[in-house]
């Protein structure tokens, strides 16, 4: 006799956890940036975030919870040391942070359009894979900043992640209040590729998800 309690929890879409991590980081942890432990806690969102990326990657790609694990790993010794001053460290965490979203990115896409129908599962890809850009963007600023702090308007040399994450969703979604504003020429031409990538996003996804519910009503 199958437990009503596993059963309801496999009716729970298995991306869910994902979508936790991405809003905890996102919305909920960047509160927290003035505390003593907002290192502690962004590293733990961070970290959750990541590793949740493995719920939508196939068992048999072992090399990708390699990457992982890795990716994690550069979090909690940059959470631990004083690496992070060093260049070649900041690289390395970056490219493996970039590489694992932007698999789930792919990966998330793909199931999208192999998906046969509308339903919960797919509305919470959806959104995910949306809000994953936004990471990769904001992982794409955070180098920016490091690198040159007045690419972009803080009006401060070393903004808070909060505000980077702020900044990156604003661009990224075209809403563009005007507060913070890219200054050099590179940040500029981010901005632009951002807001482009962004409305590709929404128009293409959304019309492949109609063009399902349309043939399923058919």
């Amino acid at each position: 006799m199958t437990n009503p309690f596993i059963s309801k929890l496999k009716e729970i879409p298995k991306h869910s956890l994902l979508l936790l991590g991405i809003i905890l980081f996102v919305f909920v942890f960047p509160l927290f940036e003035k505390s003593v432990m907002k290192g502690f806690f962004i590293s733990l969102s961070y970290s959750l975030m990541i590793l949740s990326v493995s719920s939508i990657v196939e068992f048999k790609k072992k090399w990708i919870y390699y990457l992982i694990i890795i990716a994690v790993a550069f979090q909690w010794v940059n959470f631990f040391t004083d690496l992070s001053n060093y260049p070649i460290f900041n690289f390395a965490s970056f490219g493996f942070s970039v590489i694992v979203f932007s698999i789930a990115i792919y990966l998330m896409i793909k199931q999208i359009i192999a998906s046969k129908r509308v339903d919960a599962g797919l509305i919470i890809e959806t959104i995910i894979g949306y809000l994953l850009i936004g990471i990769v963007f904001t992982l794409i600023n955070v180098l920016q900043t490091s690198y040159n702090p007045s690419s972009i308007g803080f009006g401060t040399d070393s903004p808070r992640l909060g505000e980077i994450i702020y900044y990156s969703y604003v661009t990224f979604t075209t809403i563009g209040y005007g507060d913070i504003s890219p200054v050099t020429q590179s940040a500029r031409g981010f901005a632009i590729l951002f807001g482009l990538i962004g409305q590709l996003y929404l128009t293409i996804i959304i019309a492949f998800i109609i063009g399902k519910y349309l043939n399923a009503k058919k």
